[in-house]
């Protein structure tokens, strides 16, 4: 797996099976800070090598942080699935080209 598939699948996984639980289930908040500070910085890190998706990923981390500071937990929600979505569209294998 490419290292680009592979950073993507890492932050995939990060954020499905740790985050995002810890949000829906209302841990206290030093855990979601940290589960999404931790999300954050692999975005912030491997954002390079996702080449124009990288920007934005950052973007919406950065955004997700401001929604996790105003306690919007409904968008932040959907901001994170949304996250996740792309991460795993990176992490997947090219798919066949036609001629």
């Amino acid at each position: 797996m490419p290292s680009a598939q592979h950073a993507a699948w890492d932050a995939y996984l990060a954020l499905t099976t740790g985050l995002l639980p810890a949000v829906r289930s209302d841990l206290t908040e030093p855990a979601v800070n940290a589960l999404l500070g931790g999300v954050a910085k692999r975005i912030l890190r491997d954002a390079p090598l996702w080449n124009a998706h990288g920007p934005m990923l950052v973007c919406a981390v950065k955004s997700a942080i401001r929604l996790y500071r105003a306690g919007e937990q409904d968008d932040l929600l959907d901001l994170l699935w949304s996250i996740a979505d792309r991460l795993y569209i990176l992490s997947a294998p090219p798919g066949p080209t036609t001629t």
